[in-house]
């Protein structure tokens, strides 16, 4: 459709197809495949099931041409919950499938070839692990120890008193049902990444400690099977992350035995080797392996993340992020030094790719692009080809394509953060008087990043005539670890110095009307929301999702796994009350002067719903416009497609009331 064929309309009053509804529904989110016996499996989460996770299954053979089936029956969900954002929840062995039931977090088995499925349960919730008989057991990070028929898995113990933090184990869980679990690593806060040599006698794990995140300092253990078959901690050696200053991520074995692992201790989060001869020695140097300015890994929020894999004893197939998009490269280790080959498969604009997969020299990954939502790849012999393959769910006439941006930001500007500016977008509607309203939106974490793919919950405004800009602020991922750690000590102050440099940048730049800046964001994102509202003028409304009000309740009432992130962000609190008080927007409400819409999942454990209660009583109370939604049946971060649906469409109903669309 040409430009003469369209009807003008005023800026964020254009009629779209893409309804709430399509939005909530459409979206089905893809995770964590695998390959085992030349099938594919993947997890699957179902808006229109309440976000109900499934266990998907397709033949690899025969050029694909297999159905794809649930091999998880309804309503059964597999969905870890340790650090609340779980992963890693299941693994497969032939016709076995392993999984963590999301109702009581539970290991189970079962056959799934049998037309009856009937899982049996392998863990249990009588823990050995101490007196506390109501403490109950939660699972991730499933792995299979073949030589020792066991699951190697990470628990998490939690205890009848509420104020008594989890305890989390490196476990191994027998598979002969009997519910015995042995413990392999104990005494530090987390554990993750349990992982066995090719011949099953070596294994490794990731581990760290308050008040480290796993961006921030992990540490690398490796531990040699004994005589008796079990892998004893007094045994393990840290070989890698002991000077306490470097991230390591997805520690695995090569089919060679070579321990491969990701470090940022050169800034940037690149490959590194340490040759099975050498750990067997007793020798621990790490050879670089990729020397490139990007990174080959991500924030772990969940288990079972994968950014690489062996296709075959000597090559690796990558991806990494450069410039805020992810490209694929295969790795040759036998060349010296290693050749990093770039895979060239512009035609199909992959720009966020994750959960690589291998096995003799086919791959399977997920990935996306700016026009279209996740699909499931799968690569052999040069080849990408989509065998998982989502419904277009936007015409490419509908989409706004993201413009890559950076600008100055700063007190003196002197520095630069990052984003994606959505121009308005839509076939039969355009508008040639005024500028649009812009939502400005700060993604969560705040270790975290913005990507560039097919997002609809974006597109759902652009196509009605809304600008957007998704802000990289500093402390956001991509950029290396010094633009990571920037954020340290700073968070409530740069965040907000970089969405406000951002809006404005857009305003400069003839892309924004300076009277109709919104500011969006959810759980850390919301934060920024609420301190830019409260310690800026910039914006003219605000919406908050699960946002914090108050640092100081989230210090004393969130979940183990980020009790002490704020350490980092902020300060130490007992040393640092003040400065907690000074930037929690609570304390601060008289600052705000535009409207505010809140939305809050009830039975959020991350950010509890007493955060945006008290938020919003005070704004109330000041006699401002203020919209509090809330969903008894969400956590953090919304599933239901219902309840997506009616969010869409209260944020919709609330600009269109403040902007008088």
């Amino acid at each position: 459709m040409n430009d003469k064929s369209k009807i003008s309309l005023p800026f964020g009053s254009w009629p779209s197809n893409i309804t709430a509804e399509r939005v909530a529904g459409k979206t089905p989110k893809l995770a964590e495949p695998c390959i085992d016996n030349n099938r594919l499996f993947w997890l699957q989460t179902l808006p229109e099931e309440k976000g109900r996770v499934a266990v998907m299954m397709k033949p690899l053979v025969n050029n694909h041409s297999g159905e794809a089936r649930c091999i998880l029956p309804r309503p059964l969900s597999a969905k870890s919950k340790v650090h609340e954002y779980g992963g890693g929840s299941y693994c497969v062995d032939g016709n076995m499938l392993y999984f963590v039931l999301a109702d009581d977090q539970q290991v189970y088995c079962a056959d799934v070839t049998r037309s009856d499925f009937q899982p049996e349960v392998l863990s249990s919730n009588n823990t050995a692990f101490s007196n506390d008989s109501d403490s109950q057991l939660r699972f991730a990070d499933l792995s299979l120890d073949e030589s020792g028929a066991k699951l190697l898995a990470v628990c998490e113990q939690h205890f009848h008193d509420r104020k008594q933090e989890p305890e989390t184990r490196l476990v191994a869980i027998h598979t002969n049902g009997s519910g015995t679990i042995d413990v392999i690593a104990e005494g530090n806060n987390f554990y993750s990444n349990p992982t066995l040599s090719p011949c099953g006698n070596t294994l490794c794990w990731l581990s760290w400690n308050h008040p480290n995140m796993p961006w921030d300092s992990t540490q690398l253990w490796l531990c040699h099977r004994n005589d008796e078959g079990h892998f004893v901690q007094a045994s393990a050696v840290c070989v890698a992350g002991d000077t306490g200053n470097e991230s390591i991520f997805q520690p695995r074995f090569s089919p060679t035995g070579d321990l491969i692992f990701v470090s940022d201790r050169n800034n940037w989060w690149n490959l590194y080797r340490i040759t099975k001869e050498n750990f067997c020695e007793g020798v621990f140097t790490a050879e670089r392996i990729t020397h490139l300015n990007a990174e080959f890994a991500t924030p772990q929020w969940t288990f079972n993340m994968s950014t690489y894999a062996f296709l075959n004893e000597h090559s690796i197939l990558a991806t990494y992020t450069q410039n805020g998009a992810w490209q694929l490269a295969t790795i040759d280790t036998r060349s010296s030094p290693y050749s990093l080959k770039k895979i060239n498969a512009a035609h199909l604009n992959l720009t966020v790719i994750h959960g690589i997969e291998c096995s003799e020299n086919n791959a399977v990954f997920i990935a996306a692009g700016p026009t279209f939502a996740a699909n499931v790849y799968h690569y052999c012999d040069g080849t990408t080809n989509a065998i998982i393959q989502n419904e277009e769910l936007v015409a490419p006439a509908e989409c706004s394509i993201p413009k890559a941006v950076q600008f100055s930001t700063g007190k003196s500007a002197t520095q630069t953060a990052y984003g994606f500016y959505y121009p308005p977008a839509n076939a039969h509607y355009f508008c040639t008087e005024g500028k649009p309203p812009l939502i400005v939106i700060c993604h969560g974490g705040p270790t975290g990043a913005t990507e560039n793919a097919l997002n609809l919950k974006i597109q759902y405004w652009t196509n009605r005539g809304f600008a957007v800009m998704d802000v990289n602020y500093r402390g956001s991922t991509g950029f290396g670890r010094t633009f990571r750690h920037d954020l340290h000590n700073n968070w409530g102050i740069y965040d907000v110095e970089d969405v406000c440099a951002a809006a404005n940048y857009a305003v400069e730049q003839g892309w924004a009307a300076a009277d109709k800046l919104i500011i969006k964001g959810s759980s850390a994102g919301g934060y920024t929301v609420l301190a830019a509202l409260t310690f800026s003028s910039t914006f003219s409304a605000g919406v908050s999702l699960y946002g914090i009000g108050n640092l100081e309740t989230l210090v004393c009432d969130t979940h183990k796994f980020e009790a002490r992130y704020l350490d980092k962000l902020v300060g130490d609190y007992n040393h640092q009350r003040e400065r907690y008080r000074q930037r929690s927007p609570i304390h601060f409400v008289n600052n705000i002067n535009c409207p505010l819409l809140v939305f809050q999942g009830l039975e959020d454990k991350v950010v509890p719903p007493n955060q945006a209660e008290a938020m919003v009583k005070a704004v109330k109370a000041k006699g401002l416009k203020v919209n509090y939604v809330t969903f008894e049946d969400e956590g953090h971060g919304f599933r239901n497609a219902h309840n997506i649906n009616t969010m869409l469409n209260e944020e919709l109903r609330f600009y269109q009331q403040v902007f008088n669309l």
